[in-house]
């Protein structure tokens, strides 16, 4: 991604760009950034909205769909990430969280009051672009080469659920797509030299959950680069019967992960899965895949 600053988005209005950072930080970091130049830059932008304020069509699309998402519950993983970004779209008088004092953390919660309901409306107040510094891009490190080191790693596992949840969002973003495949080759490849036998421990964790948001995620659908096509048609021999895999012979396990990270929902089918697929990942095969092909 094109690095930028907290100056330049507040200077030009581009609230889109702090939104996608919100929606793809960190969510260890949220406070950080929150706290930081990153939080003011924001709320200097929502405090420039009013009812009628122009937005474009995308965003309100945009802001439809955080608005969806947010409807689930406050309780949902990266909530919090989705709100920050909510706020750069909702005019004051057009949002608000019942009983706030419940669901948000306590370094968002005056924020969130001052912003939408204090007694008296807030005058939008300009910041000079000068008094800001240059954010750079997080650094999120080299993606880890072991499953077990990945499970340690608390920014890949927070950018692997963040960009999954962001691409489901707004699947147009060339960029976010482009940086969840080559994580998708990434995890793939550590999946693959993961003993077979350690991968339920694995999945019974945090581990489990990135995995599921990146099969939900629909980046199954996009074309692949060759290296994606290798990693697909890998899993595919080990689970072929003719060519001496499937379910029972070593990997085969690790192959049937790896390609739901690849097939569409409703184009891979198991046979007889309730015998095949361990108990482990049966529930979420049947509900990301077979529910797919009944539908």
């Amino acid at each position: 991604m094109q690095s930028w600053s907290s100056s330049h988005a507040l200077r030009n209005g581009e609230r889109d760009l702090l939104a996608r950072f919100w929606l793809a930080a960190p969510e260890d970091l949220l406070e950080t950034f929150w706290n930081g130049i990153l939080g003011e830059a924001t709320r200097g932008l929502i405090q420039q909205l009013n009812t009628e304020f122009p937005f474009t069509a995308e965003q309100v699309k945009l802001r439809d769909d955080l608005n969806k998402n947010l409807q689930q519950g406050l309780d949902q993983p990266c909530a919090c990430k989705i709100l920050l970004a909510t706020f750069l779209y909702s005019p004051r008088g057009q949002f608000k969280i019942a009983t706030p004092e419940k669901w948000l953390p306590a370094w968002l919660l005056p924020h969130y009051l001052e912003l939408y309901e204090s007694g008296s409306v807030q005058p939008s107040i300009p910041i000079e672009a000068t008094a800001l510094s240059e954010v750079p891009e997080p650094d999120f490190g080299e993606f880890p080469g072991s499953l077990q080191d990945l499970l340690t790693n608390r920014i890949q596992l927070n950018r692997m659920l963040g960009l999954s949840n962001l691409y489901y969002i707004d699947p147009e973003d060339e960029e976010i797509c482009q940086e969840l495949m080559q994580l998708r080759r990434q995890f793939s490849s550590v999946i693959s030299a993961t003993n077979e036998n350690e991968l339920e421990h694995f999945f019974a964790t945090d581990l489990g959950d990135r995995y599921w948001a990146m099969v939900r995620s629909g980046i199954q659908k996009e074309s692949m680069s060759k290296e994606d096509e290798q990693l697909k048609q890998e899993a595919v021999i080990r689970l072929m019967p003719s060519e001496g895999g499937g379910f029972g012979k070593p990997g085969a396990v690790n192959a049937f992960l790896i390609a739901m990270l690849f097939y569409v929902p409703g184009t891979m089918k198991v046979d007889d899965a309730e015998e095949k697929v361990p108990s482990w990942l049966l529930e979420g095969y049947k509900e990301v895949f077979a529910k797919s092909l009944v539908s």
